[in-house]
């Protein structure tokens, strides 16, 4: 009973604060490193609730699958966030969004694949109209693309080159304001930081765990650069 009572306090502030630091739950995080029993339990709760516990050093971080409708996003959780007026498109531009900044930040091939500290908004503006105009320019190249990963890249191209150009401002009808909003939920999330004249963000130590340690991979890495690279013959 007591392993019950420890682990289901082990998810309860992983739940709520989406980890848990030796720093701050000295008590629970050695319960759970020191007794086999507690990690038993809470690996049965974690995988009732699609999900799993990833140490990392002296951190414990709660991973939902790709497909958790209970712990991870769903597309009406980001629609809700960007606004009550927002299309499903809007939600997939977010998502493409989020995966070029990833990119950016963890795109290389060494052993540490992280290859800068900061971006400017300005570069990730410029590298999204980069991108988007390479699938306008080249509907055919991105119709083999889109068969393949099953994904809507014209659609999303489209949707992004409506929106004003370098206007400034929080309105999602201008490209800066539609990436201040997708920034604010990663900022949320923990993942990112914002400069105070929200010109350019910074990873968190939570993101460059997740990303380190489990979302890139060898197999992960590698079907992320194909991709990538594939969308950048696109132009050729």
């Amino acid at each position: 009973m007591e392993n019950i009572r420890t682990a289901s306090q082990i998810l309860r502030v992983m739940m709520e604060e989406g980890k848990l630091e030796r720093t701050g739950n000295k008590d629970l995080f050695m319960s759970y490193i020191s007794e086999p029993g507690i990690q038993e339990v809470l690996h049965a709760m974690t995988e009732e609730l699609d999900a799993q516990v990833l140490r990392i050093n002296n951190i414990l971080y709660l991973i939902p699958s790709t497909e958790n409708q209970l712990l991870g996003f769903r597309n009406k959780d980001v629609r809700d966030w960007l606004g009550s007026n927002v299309r499903q498109a809007d939600a997939f531009l977010a998502y493409y969004i989020v995966a070029v900044i990833f990119n950016l930040f963890y795109g290389g091939k060494n052993r540490d694949p992280k290859q800068r500290e900061f971006l400017s908004l300005v570069a990730v503006m410029e590298e999204m109209d980069r991108r988007t105009r390479d699938c306008l320019e080249h509907p055919e190249k991105t119709e083999e693309l889109e068969q393949e990963y099953s994904m809507n890249f014209m659609n999303i191209a489209q949707n992004w080159d409506i929106k004003k150009g370098f206007e400034e401002g929080s309105r999602l009808t201008t490209k800066m304001g539609f990436l201040l909003r997708v920034m604010r939920l990663l900022q949320q999330e923990g993942l990112l930081r914002i400069s105070e004249n929200e010109k350019e963000i910074r990873t968190t130590d939570k993101l460059d765990d997740l990303m380190l340690h489990y979302y890139l991979n060898d197999d992960r890495v590698e079907e992320i650069q194909r991709i990538f690279k594939e969308e950048h013959h696109a132009e050729n």
